[in-house]
């Protein structure tokens, strides 16, 4: 606990320093002409941001420019921004150095209320760390950011409260913001890049989806797609993709996001779960493209959002409505 304080604290001074350097090279992140506002501000109950593939890389300056530039821009939301969700390849090869920079940004420019991180295939870098070694990092670096403990690639936030209280002789119950989030996490990587998700695993994914408050959307984030969802050219998740579309598939209102492809922006709705698709955020096809994803009472809103040129791209905006 004393080596994860001493980390947190480590990590703001390193996103002061990052940051410092970032207005010496005069690339310092500007304001966005168009900032982030919900399509109904007044209604709107969740709102959050989500991003894949930053591929943070030490010698890569433009990187570390370009996210700050991002967070900079999901800052300057007119509504509170409840959540930022990296959906893995966070990292060029999993360094202790390119988790630094990473964290550092963060550090001095993410505002949201809740972060929360999956791991991809480079951030497990097989080639160079055993699985178990690349998980132990990735999340003691997590913990040092967020205080939360874990030691698997995989978890969940019930981010509801239930507080109670005598009211007029009876008890009355609260319910703040009544979603759920799960990470999955590869536990196996093979050599080419199929993720692999234990029975343990598929398990847990049951029980939490159990839990999960009925009527409210339920959002699940995993670096590498099921299969036959979006076309790709290497691994997704190998043999338990049906294991995991059986489980999901027994709810109602869930999105299931996965970056890796390195391809454009895309969402699809097999089997009642609405798929999103999220582009290279740092590199590819469609650079400083995420999600802006918003809840409302009777849908969820699903935004591409160039978050480096702080502009939308109304071309990709789906309403899903409740079922």
């Amino acid at each position: 606990m004393i080596l994860a304080f001493a980390n947190s604290l480590f990590l703001k001074l390193a996103g002061f320093l990052l940051s410092g350097l970032l207005f010496i090279t005069g690339a310092a992140p500007a304001a966005p002409a168009a900032p982030i506002e919900a399509k109904d501000p007044e209604s709107v109950e969740l709102q959050f941001s989500v991003v894949a593939d930053v591929h943070m890389e030490t010698y890569t300056l433009f990187r570390f420019r370009d996210f700050a530039q991002v967070l900079t821009d999901m800052a300057s939301a007119k509504q509170r921004q409840d959540a930022l969700v990296l959906v893995g390849d966070n990292t060029m090869n999993g360094q202790i150095t390119e988790y630094i920079m990473l964290y550092g940004l963060l550090s001095r420019y993410d505002s949201s209320k809740n972060f929360l991180m999956a791991m991809g295939n480079h951030d497990l870098n097989q080639s160079t760390y055993e699985t178990s070694a690349a998980i132990r990092r990735h999340n003691f670096f997590l913990r040092s950011y967020t205080g939360a403990a874990n030691d698997k690639p995989y978890y969940n936030q019930m981010n509801y409260r239930i507080t109670s209280a005598f009211y007029d002789g009876g008890l009355h119950y609260q319910i703040e913001n009544p979603y759920t989030f799960i990470i999955l996490g590869d536990e196996d990587p093979q050599e080419d890049t199929t993720a692999t998700i234990s029975q343990i695993q598929l398990d847990w994914l049951a029980a939490t989806l159990e839990k999960a408050l009925k009527g409210y959307p339920i959002f699940i984030f995993l670096h590498q797609q099921l299969g036959h969802t979006f076309a790709w050219e290497w691994g997704g998740v190998g043999e338990q993709s049906e294991a995991i579309r059986e489980i999901i598939e027994q709810y109602e209102n869930v999105f299931f996001f996965n970056g890796h492809l390195h391809r454009p922006f895309e969402v699809k709705e097999i089997g009642g779960v609405t798929y999103v698709n999220l582009p290279t955020l740092l590199s590819g096809a469609q650079t400083g493209i995420g999600c802006q994803v918003e809840a409302y009472e009777d849908r969820v809103v699903l935004r591409a959002r160039d978050y480096v040129a702080g502009e939308w791209l109304d071309e990709y905006s789906f309403d899903v409505y409740a079922k």
